[in-house]
């Protein structure tokens, strides 16, 4: 809602939550403002960006890319497989880099227009868990950078480094443990926190390739 506020129209991107893609598009309809929702599956990335912008077409040139969506396993490495690094890859970054592509080529000749990466806090500092995702997730950082030179100066490009937002299904209270032990801020964020950082981004003239961490300093 925070986009519609802006006078945008929304691309409601899902991949199987077609239920809940549909509700908030209809939130977004009821309160005057305008909004389509569009199944793609991110695991086959070239294809999901050329669906994703084809539909958001119906709406007119998109101005801001906002890239959320994201895989998080944990695996030991010997459990790790093909199929486990691809999902990962496919989704974590190459969607996101064929997203920004499609972005790129539909905007016309002088129009500004803002990329925004969500990432992770771990893609600066790895530990020894999420071994495949914190890769996915730097390559995006080193990809978010590295736009951000290719697209100057009509597109500015930022990432985002969340912390403790929104907990796992299966580990509800493991960003609560967190914040007791490793958050300076000692609490967790909320998506309002994120919502604020996206905001400042869109309102910053003269700011590319920054990485903003929403960490409460965890990443210290």
């Amino acid at each position: 809602m925070a986009m519609v506020a802006r006078g945008l129209a929304v691309v409601v991107h899902h991949g199987r939550s077609a239920v809940q893609a549909n509700e908030l598009v209809q939130q977004i309809q009821t309160s005057g403002g305008r909004a389509l929702a569009v199944a793609a599956d991110l695991s086959e990335p070239v294809g999901a960006a050329a669906t994703i912008f084809q539909a958001a077409s119906e709406l007119g040139q998109v101005t801001t890319l906002i890239n959320s969506a994201s895989v998080f396993q944990d695996r030991a490495l010997t459990d790790v497989d093909l199929d486990h690094c691809q999902l990962h890859l496919s989704v974590n970054l190459l969607a996101p880099l064929f997203l920004a592509q499609q972005f790129a080529r539909q905007l016309t000749a002088g129009q500004r227009g803002h990329v925004i990466n969500l990432l992770d806090w771990r893609a600066e500092r790895p530990g020894v868990d999420h071994v495949v995702y914190t890769a996915s997730k730097a390559a995006l950082c080193s990809v978010t950078r590295s736009l951000a030179q290719q697209l100057a100066p009509t597109i500015q490009v930022n990432g985002i480094s969340p912390g403790a937002i929104l907990p796992p299904e299966d580990r509800q209270q493991w960003h609560q443990q967190r914040a007791e032990n490793t958050i300076p801020l000692r609490r967790t964020g909320s998506p309002k926190d994120l919502i604020h950082a996206i905001q400042f981004l869109l309102d910053a003239e003269f700011i590319t390739g920054e990485i903003l961490h929403v960490s409460g300093g965890e990443e210290l």
